[in-house]
């Protein structure tokens, strides 16, 4: 169980570094004053287990994983700590569908 934890979050960071940002991957959204470049769900769970948003108080790597099992972290936890670093626009955090998706990354996280 441990291994297949590990080869599949050694396997999500190698996606992550290894492959180059598709157009399909992000797009930018234009706002009154700003363009932000919006990153998927998918991008967005990377990001929080590799320590992008420390800063907001998210752990990183296993700690990432244990926040998630115990649902400290949840799907508005990184949005906000996106909208924060100008990754999404600050609508995301009432999109459902985009917050389903991040809880379904989550959840495929949890069940490992």
């Amino acid at each position: 169980m441990k291994r297949l934890v590990i080869g599949i979050l050694s396997a999500l960071s190698l996606t992550t570094i290894a492959t180059p940002t598709l157009a399909n991957e992000m797009a930018a959204v234009r706002t009154s004053t700003q363009n932000i470049v919006e990153i998927t769900p998918f991008n967005l769970v990377s990001r929080a287990y590799q320590g992008s948003f420390a800063e907001q108080g998210i752990p990183s790597n296993a700690a990432f994983i244990t926040a998630v099992h115990t649902r400290r972290v949840k799907a508005e936890d990184l949005v906000k700590g996106a909208i924060s670093q100008g990754r999404l626009s600050p609508e995301t955090i009432s999109d459902r569908v985009y917050l389903n998706r991040v809880e379904s990354f989550l959840k495929s996280l949890d069940r490992n």
